[in-house]
C-alpha cells in the first residue's frame, strides 16, 4: 500500500502537497477499517518539501465520495443475501437436501426437522466462507505491499477503477451462479462462490481503493479542506453501507439472490464508467514515478526495511509503547474479522432471524456507532480539560464498549438483547483511530508510512488465523452454545485493556515526555 524515488519512505503513495493533517475517523468493519488505516498511511508520509503552486480544479474531482459511497452500497447490499446463498446451496448441492425444505432454512417457520438440517449444513458452510474469507485477505495483502508504488507510476484512477472492476465481476459472477442455481433447484455447489473471490482478490480488493481514494484527496486538496475532504470519504462509506444494509432485506424478500447480485453489479460498473469519463487523474504524468516495484526481491528488501524501521532502539521505551499499541489495533481486527465469519450463521441459528430482520440489525449497528459515537467523542474530549490523557480515555472506553457489547451478545437469550448490545458498543469505533492517533504522535514523520504500512500488511493477514480459529470454535461449540465464540472475543477485548493499562502505567513514569503524545 516501493520504494520512491528522492525517497522519504517506503510502501506509500507520495502526497504532492505538505501540511496533511491526520485525519483518523472511527471505522466499524473491516471495510471501514482498511480505509482508516490507508488514512493513517497517507496523513503519516507527506515528506516536508516546496508545496505545488496551486491549479485550477474541476468540479468533477468531487465525484470520488459518491463513487465510494457506490461501492460501499453494492457491497452491503449483497454481503447477507450472499452468505444466505452460500448455506442455501450447501443445503440443497452440499447435503442433497430438496429445495423446498432448504427454502425453509433462515425463514421464520422453524421445525425440529429445519433445526436439525440448520446445524448440520451450518459447518459445511462455514468452511466455504473461510475459504472465500482467506482468497480474500491473502491475495491482497500481497498486493497491499505495492498498492502506493503502483499509485506513483500509473496514477490514482486506473488503480481505483481496477478496485471496483474486481467488486463488480464479483457480483456478476456471484448473480450467474445464484441464476444456476435458481434453474436447477439449488444443486450448484457452494465453493463456485470461491471463483468469484478470486478476481476480486487479485485485483486488490478494498486495499487498493483505499489506498488510491486517500492519495487522489491528497493530491487535489491541503490544509483544512484535506481534512474535510477526509472526514467526506469516511461519511460515504458509513451512509453506503447504511444504505446497502437497509435496501437488502427488502429487496431479497420482494426478488431473488441473483437479483440482489446483479443490482450490485450494475451499480458498480455504472460506477466505473461513469468514472472513466467523469473523474479527472490527480496525479500529473510528469509527477509519477519512472519504474514499478518487483517482486520477489522487492518484497524483501521491502519487508526488511519495515522491520528494521520497527525494530530499532527509541528513546522514552517509545518502541515498546509502541508494540503495545500497534498489538491492541490487531487484537480489534482480529475479532472484528473473525466475528464477522460467523455471526450471520449465530443469529440464524440462535435467533433464526431471517436476512431481512439480520440486515435491519445491521442497518442500526452501523447508524448508532457512527452517530452516538460521534456525539460521545465531543463529550468525553471534554475530559482534556481534567486530563493530559483523554486519547488514551477514549481508547479505553472504547474497548470497554467493545467488551460489554461481546458479552451481551455472547449471553443473550432473546432477540432484543442483540440491540442492547448494540447500545453498549456504541463508543467501539473509537479504538482505531485513538490509537492510531497515539502512534503519530509518538514517531518522527518520517517514519509513520513504514510502520502504518507494516500494521497494515499484518491487519490484511490477520483473517487467515482469525476466520480460522473463529470457525473452529463455532462449530465445535454449535450443538451446545454456539454463542461462546462472543465470549472469546471479550476475553480479547480485555487483554486489550490490560495492554493500555500498561502504556497508561509505562505513560505515569514519564508524563512531561508522554503528555503531547496522549493529551
Amino acid at each position: 500500500m516501493n520504494e520512491e524515488p528522492h525517497a522519504h519512505e517506503n510502501l506509500v503513495a507520495k502526497a504532492q502537497r505538505s501540511g496533511f493533517a491526520d485525519a483518523e475517523v472511527a471505522s466499524t468493519g473491516s471495510e471501514k477499517n482498511r480505509s482508516s488505516g490507508a488514512s493513517a498511511i497517507v496523513a503519516g508520509t507527506e515528506p516536508p518539501g516546496n508545496p505545488q503552486a496551486s491549479r485550477p480544479q474541476s468540479l468533477s474531482i468531487y465525484l470520488l465520495e459518491p463513487f465510494i459511497l457506490i461501492l460501499l452500497f453494492a457491497y452491503n447490499f449483497s454481503s447477507t443475501v450472499l452468505k444466505n446463498e452460500v448455506i442455501y446451496q450447501s443445503c440443497t448441492a452440499g447435503f442433497g437436501y430438496p429445495d423446498s425444505v432448504c427454502q425453509l432454512l433462515g425463514t421464520k417457520n422453524v421445525t425440529n426437522e429445519t433445526k436439525r438440517i440448520e446445524e448440520q449444513v451450518q459447518p459445511y458452510a462455514a468452511q466455504v466462507t473461510l475459504a472465500m474469507r482467506l482468497v480474500e485477505c491473502f491475495i491482497p495483502a500481497f498486493c497491499g505491499l505495492f498498492a502506493g508504488s503502483w499509485a506513483d507510476h500509473y496514477g490514482r484512477k486506473p488503480l481505483l477503477m481496477c478496485s471496483f472492476l474486481g467488486y463488480g465481476l464479483q457480483y456478476l459472477i456471484s448473480a450467474a451462479i445464484a441464476y444456476c442455481a435458481m434453474h436447477t433447484q439449488g444443486l450448484v455447489s457452494p465453493w463456485w462462490y470461491v471463483l468469484s473471490i478470486i478476481p476480486l482478490s487479485c485485483l486488490g480488493s478494498s486495499v487498493t481503493y483505499s489506498v488510491a481514494a486517500v492519495c487522489l484527496i491528497a493530491d487535489v486538496s491541503d490544509g483544512r479542506v484535506r481534512s474535510y475532504r477526509m472526514i467526506a470519504y469516511e461519511l460515504a462509506i458509513y451512509v453506503g453501507l447504511l444504505l446497502g444494509s437497509l435496501g437488502s432485506g427488502y429487496a431479497y424478500e420482494a426478488t431473488d439472490a441473483y437479483i440482489v447480485f446483479s443490482i450490485s453489479a450494475v451499480c458498480i460498473f455504472t460506477a466505473v464508467f461513469l468514472m472513466a469519463l467523469l473523474l479527472p487523474e490527480s496525479l500529473p504524468a510528469r509527477n509519477r514515478t519512472l519504474s514499478t516495484p518487483s517482486t520477489g526481491t522487492g518484497v524483501i528488501a521491502m519487508l526488511k526495511s519495515l522491520w528494521s524501521t520497527y525494530s530499532k532502539p527509541r528513546e522514552h521505551q517509545n518502541r515498546f509503547m509502541l508494540t503495545i499499541i500497534m498489538v491492541v489495533l490487531l487484537l480489534t481486527a482480529f475479532v472484528s474479522d473473525g466475528s464477522n465469519s460467523v455471526f450471520y450463521k449465530f443469529m440464524r441459528i440462535k435467533f433464526h432471524w431471517t436476512v431481512k430482520q439480520f440486515t435491519e440489525y445491521e442497518t442500526v449497528g452501523i447508524l448508532v456507532p457512527a452517530v452516538a459515537g460521534s456525539g460521545g467523542v465531543l463529550f468525553i474530549w471534554s475530559l482534556r480539560k481534567c486530563t493530559n490523557s483523554a486519547i488514551l480515555w477514549l481508547a479505553l472506553v472504547s474497548l470497554l464498549s467493545h467488551c460489554s457489547s461481546s458479552l451481551m451478545k455472547g449471553f443473550a437469550l432473546e432477540s432484543w438483547q442483540i440491540y442492547v448490545a448494540i447500545g453498549l458498543g456504541v463508543f467501539k469505533s473509537l479504538v482505531n483511530p485513538m490509537c492510531r492517533t497515539m502512534i503519530t504522535n509518538l514517531l518522527p514523520a518520517d517514519e509513520r508510512g513504514k510502520i502504518f504500512a507494516l500494521l497494515g500488511v499484518l491487519q490484511a493477514l490477520s483473517p487467515l488465523i482469525s476466520s480460522t480459529l473463529y470457525v473452529a470454535i463455532y462449530t465445535r461449540t454449535l450443538n451446545t452454545e454456539p454463542g461462546i465464540f462472543n465470549v472469546f472475543s471479550a476475553c480479547l477485548f480485555g487483554i486489550g485493556i490490560i495492554l493500555l493499562g500498561t502504556v497508561w502505567h509505562k505513560k505515569s513514569r514519564n508524563l512531561v515526555y508522554y503528555e503531547p503524545v496522549f493529551k
